[in-house]
């Protein structure tokens, strides 16, 4: 998987797939404004060196699942003006910048339609499947993706690569060789924490993780799922844990039978949220926390909701890396690989 380098877009037209797909917030009566920026931050040093190197930069994304349909309050205007303040500018234009409309208002995006990844391509040079490959240099439009949380196969992220040069973004390199780490040489013991309110698809993932991990830590939602899935048999090294009487939260007998399993690991991975931590009296969670800073091990953490609490806690600086995607962090480990990883190769 080639990465993106200065040679490779100097003087050229890059098609640049960021990650849009942050919290929006209201302000004010019609305002909307970007409430938690780390996707966005996480992009930047790839797009300062697009900005540095490239003719033209044309950034594009989605937000939120508008399936196909124009929906106002999720419309990238709040990223157009987080980049303005970003860089300090007042017209895109100026820096040799362009910020295209969100990918998803197009049916043609979410259902991997060839014609709409050309018409995407055709902001820049597309390339015929019968272009040599020693011309691919002379070529003047480039594709990085810099977006790794958007792992599901997309017009802009699975077939656009075939169709211009392509490479990773930065972070999006970073991500693999963090990730491919931990399948492949974690430090051991390794412990694995699973949360979160999103339980579709959880479940494999519980039992691959069983595979690659000395304890898998389970809380949050899908504790219930597997509580009532009475013909799933998980392995020893699988652990769920016990909700409050509210069913908010994990409960603290959980926190206190986890903390010498935290303490004694040499790596952990997070990913979700154990408890509904929107409310403040479910705490556990910043807990859980705790315990990983203060067991000195090496931390990953991923997840929208996880980054956005332990923001709000002050504490998201204290993990040794912090993966951008939750569901792809996950799916990765679990496979090895993605489908946008694949295209890129």
């Amino acid at each position: 998987m080639q990465v993106v380098t200065a040679e490779l877009i100097k003087d050229k037209k890059v098609l640049l797939r960021l990650d849009l797909d942050v919290p929006i917030k209201e302000v004010g009566e019609d305002g909307l404004e970007v409430a938690e920026d780390f996707r966005l931050l996480e992009g930047m040093e790839t797009l300062k060196l697009c900005l540095d190197q490239a003719q033209t930069t044309i950034i594009m994304g989605h937000i939120g699942r508008p399936e196909g349909k124009e929906v106002e309050e999720l419309s990238v205007e709040p990223i157009y003006d987080w980049l303005q303040q970003y860089l300090d500018c007042e017209d895109l234009g100026q820096r040799k910048l362009r910020l295209l409309e969100n990918l998803r208002f197009e049916s043609g995006e979410e259902a991997c339609d060839l014609a709409y990844a050309k018409e995407l391509a055709s902001v820049g040079d597309f390339l015929d499947s019968y272009t040599p490959k020693a011309e691919l240099s002379q070529t003047r439009s480039v594709y990085i993706n810099e977006a790794f949380a958007a792992y599901h196969p997309a017009a802009s992220t699975t077939i656009l690569p075939t169709l211009l040069p392509h490479a990773a973004g930065l972070h999006f390199a970073r991500e693999v060789e963090v990730l491919t780490k931990v399948r492949g040489n974690p430090g051991k013991p390794l412990v694995v924490i699973i949360g979160g309110a999103k339980v579709e698809n959880k479940l494999p993932l519980v039992l691959a993780m069983a595979k690659i991990a000395d304890q898998v830590l389970v809380g949050g939602k899908i504790t219930l799922e597997l509580v009532r899935s009475s013909a799933v048999s998980l392995p020893a090294n699988v652990l769920i844990g016990e909700l409050n009487k509210e069913g908010t939260d994990i409960a603290e007998e959980t926190v206190q039978k986890w903390k010498p399993v935290i303490s004694g690991a040499k790596m952990i991975v997070w990913n979700g949220p154990l408890g509904k931590v929107e409310e403040d009296q479910n705490d556990q969670s910043k807990n859980i926390a705790q315990l990983i800073i203060k067991s000195g091990a090496e931390s990953i953490i991923g997840g929208g909701d996880t980054i956005t609490a332990l923001n709000k806690w002050g504490l998201l600086n204290k993990f040794s890396f912090v993966s951008t995607g939750g569901g792809a962090m996950l799916k990765f480990l679990a496979e090895g690989t993605l489908p946008t990883i694949e295209a890129l190769r």
